[in-house]
């Protein structure tokens, strides 16, 4: 056995590499999509191959070199292997390499004049996310100052909400951030985040609290499509796990009416269909998958897809796998697959990596012809992992409602 494989260093890696990439590699195959990420976010290439031989699918004696090592380094955003050795678990107290980058993180948001639209800043901003959400250590110790900083609020819990780990202690921080922005827009968007958790983790008696605070706020006030999408969402996901009937009819009603209201931005960076894409989303988990496509439609007639602006990219293929779902959902099982064989789920958003793959899995499972297979037992071992690193438990409802 390659000695790599079994040491520190190497279990380190591959794990921070697995929080990066958004999942556990517990498949040979999933090496080709993590070779691609790595491509994209380093600029540098490692093979598949040597992937699967440093997460033990390939055992040939062949030693991991140095220069593979680095480049894996480059991608979880760490120097060198001294660093990675300090991160023991999710409870290491900051080291102090990470606290003079957590300080120097601090510098970056105190620059007095800011170009919000420049490209550059956000990407930064972005990377700057990444680098935190992927150490509860830095998380701990940035989370209550994130959250009370006018810029950083924008660029930590605004821009860029992690609901991949709002069931975690992602969700302590955002809270915080409620606590210390009362601006109407922002507590519209924020309760209606919360109000997701709630329904991922099934919390009925939550769900209809946060729901009372949504309410209680006009949505004519908000500038953007999400937190008015985010609202129409929650009252139709409540009324489902209330199994409320006319409540579903009345916000599907409104749904409708509603994306009339919600024009797409002039600038090219902001003309994803938001509105559409959330709400064909809640469709989606509620079981109405008609009007799921109904929605999507409205989305591709009244927007114009931009592959090359760099933060909307993770969303297009988020839309395709929402399609796919309905697609299937209305029988459409023929135009479901020829989706989902494009979707590459590295490009996924790192922010709803987890839960978009969920969504994926469990269609290709309603997709396997054979129950007993190799491949049906694997993805459904692959789901259910990834819902309880997620604690996503409403998606166990949605594997009764195909019969898996």
């Amino acid at each position: 056995m390659n000695n790599w494989l079994v040491s520190q260093e190497g279990i380190l890696l591959r794990q921070q590499a697995e929080i990066v990439f958004g999942k556990p590699i517990l498949y040979s195959y999933e090496c080709e999509s993590l070779s691609h990420q790595i491509k994209i976010t380093t600029g540098l290439d490692i093979s598949a191959q040597t992937l699967r031989r440093m997460w033990g699918f390939i055992k040939d004696g062949v030693a991991i070199s140095k220069r593979s090592e680095q480049i894996v380094l480059k991608y979880v955003g760490i120097d060198e292997i001294k660093t990675l050795l300090k991160i023991k678990s999710k409870d290491t107290l900051i080291t102090s390499e990470e606290k003079v980058l957590a300080d120097f993180m601090k510098q970056f948001y105190e620059v007095e004049s800011v170009n919000e639209d420049d490209i550059n800043y956000q990407i930064a901003n972005y990377k700057i996310f990444i680098k935190v959400i992927s150490s509860e250590a830095m998380l701990a110790y940035l989370g209550p100052y994130f959250a009370k900083h006018p810029i950083a609020q924008v660029y930590f819990f605004e821009k860029a909400p992690y609901f991949d780990g709002i069931c975690g202690s992602y969700q302590l921080y955002f809270k915080m951030y409620l606590k210390h922005k009362n601006t109407a827009e922002a507590q519209l968007f924020g309760n209606c985040v919360l109000h997701f958790a709630a329904l991922m983790q099934e919390n009925i008696k939550e769900g209809e609290a946060l729901l009372k605070k949504i309410n209680q706020i006009d949505e004519n006030l908000s500038s953007h499509a999400f937190p008015v999408a985010r609202k129409v969402m929650a009252n139709l996901t409540q009324g489902y796990l209330k199994k409320d009937q006319q409540q579903i009819e009345t916000w599907t009603k409104i749904a409708f009416q509603w994306h009339n209201k919600i024009k797409p931005a002039n600038k090219r960076e902001s003309y994803f269909p938001f509105y559409p894409f959330v709400v064909a989303d809640a469709f989606n988990l509620i079981g109405d998958y008609e009007m799921a496509l109904r929605m999507i439609e409205i989305g591709e007639l009244d927007y114009m897809r931009f592959k090359d602006i760099p933060f909307n990219n993770g969303f297009y293929e988020s839309l395709d796998i929402i399609k796919a779902i309905a697609l299937y959902g209305t029988g459409k099982k023929d135009h479901a697959k020829r989706i989902l064989a494009r979707i590459d789920e590295a490009n996924l958003s790192f922010l709803t990596r987890k839960y978009f793959i969920i969504q994926k899995k469990i269609i290709e499972l309603a997709l396997c012809s054979q129950t007993t297979s190799k491949k049906f037992v694997n993805i459904k071992t692959e789901v259910n992992d990834l819902i309880k690193a997620t604690g996503f438990v409403f998606f166990k409802q949605i594997l009764k409602r195909f019969s898996l």
